[in-house]
């Protein structure tokens, strides 16, 4: 659920060479003696605990010393470092901070901005009738149009057996995924089986970087029209301008706007989202440490002016949040659902000198009526929850049923 990405280039400061430790039980008399001299070293006069500079400097030299005298195993000094940075950033107990290499913040920042690596493939475990994985291969479930896949005739419901000669019928969704974006080479080759072909079918991809579809939509029938936003990245505005007109163009006259399931995303996103919407005036602002406030708003160009229901569940946050909570406040919506997750706080990316990144929570953000959210969610106007058990979206019927009361 990450938010705006600003800042990458403000510098911190971490030192490259300390290391960091994992240790286990070790020599009793040893580490004993180690925090012997750690207290006696650095004690602060008037009874503090708080640790300094030096005492960690120090506490840290001590584990490096364990660690080179009677760890047995082979030690990578990259990888030491880095979860010791990690924990660093973990140690906050915070669940949205995080600290990323350089590579993990690239593949974080192409995901975000709306773009993955890959071949247009979705894939799914394929199940028997009694629920249990079949050993046939794993299922094509969709196949990006335009795509290298839908380009080389792969169809949905084709069974996935070998990628580039690896035998895949065993393994999870997320290993073939990763199998097929980290290959070495450009060119993926994979095995398929179809329904009505005795013969195994080969066909060579070429991974692309490729567009993550975030906004879905279709008619309900000649006049509700039904639009989807599973998450706010940097594509997500132009996307929802395409599939707003399109629906437009069939005779939409109602439209419901599903979030439900969205966990967020980019703060720019999802204004300007709601900019294509809203009447003039305030989207949301935020407020910082030090209580410097920034707001985000509309010129009110484009205003709704046909009935509207967000579609919202205890699993739409952030972002969603704030797409929410706007349509709330300036009443140009009914909410149906239930209470959102209820993140109002917004992260911050920090670019370090080696590349890497921190990411901190830097700021709280309120609803155009001066609502926090944090931890609170926002109330539908009208509640329904989804029977797990049931074959029918009773959310959507309801909505439905809202919109055309309107």
């Amino acid at each position: 659920m990450n938010e705006e990405i600003r800042g990458q280039e403000r510098k911190g400061h971490l030192k490259r060479n300390i290391k960091p430790f994992l240790a286990g039980a070790g020599t009793v008399i040893a580490v004993l003696a180690a925090a012997w001299l750690v207290k006696q070293a650095v004690w602060i006069p008037g009874g503090t605990d708080t640790p300094t500079s030096f005492q960690t400097d120090t506490k840290i030299r001590l584990i490096e010393g364990l660690i080179d005298d009677v760890y047995v195993g082979e030690k990578d000094e990259e990888a030491l470092a880095e979860e010791m940075y990690r924990g660093l950033i973990s140690g906050l107990g915070d669940p949205y901070a995080d600290y990323y290499t350089a590579e993990e913040y690239e593949q974080l920042l192409s995901s975000q901005e709306g773009y993955y690596e890959g071949v247009g493939i979705t894939i799914g475990q394929t199940e028997s009738e009694t629920g249990a994985e079949t050993p046939d291969g794993l299922e094509i479930v969709e196949v990006k149009e335009d795509s290298p896949a839908a380009q080389a005739g792969i169809q949905a419901g084709d069974r996935l057996l070998a990628v580039n000669g690896t035998d895949v019928t065993d393994m999870s969704v997320t290993e073939v995924a990763t199998l097929i974006r980290t290959a070495e080479d450009e060119t993926i080759v994979l095995t398929l089986s179809r329904e009505g072909s005795d013969e195994e079918i080969v066909a060579e991809v070429t991974r692309e970087r490729l567009e993550t579809d975030t906004v879905a939509g279709k008619m309900l029938n000649e006049t509700d029209a039904y639009l989807a936003i599973s998450q706010f990245t940097g594509l997500t505005s132009d996307q929802f301008a395409s599939v707003y007109q399109d629906l437009k163009n069939q005779g939409m006259q109602r439209l419901i706007i599903d979030l439900r399931g969205n966990p967020g995303g980019l703060l720019s996103a999802v204004c300007d989202t709601l900019r294509q919407i809203l009447p003039e005036g305030l989207i949301v602002y935020t407020e910082d440490k030090q209580g410097d406030r920034e707001e985000y708003t509309c010129d009110g160009e484009t205003p709704l002016d046909i009935p509207l229901v967000v579609l919202v569940n205890e699993n739409s946050a952030s972002a969603a949040e704030i797409f929410t909570g706007a349509v709330k406040d300036y009443g140009i919506g009914a909410i149906v659902g239930q209470q959102t997750f209820g993140k109002g706080i917004v992260q911050d990316f920090y670019g370090l000198p080696d590349g890497s990144v921190v990411k901190l929570t830097v700021a709280h953000y309120y609803t155009p009526n001066g609502n926090d959210i944090h931890g609170v969610g926002i109330a539908p106007d009208v509640t329904v929850e989804q029977p797990e058990d049931s074959e029918t979206d009773v959310q959507l019927q309801k909505a439905l049923e809202v919109l055309r009361a309107m």
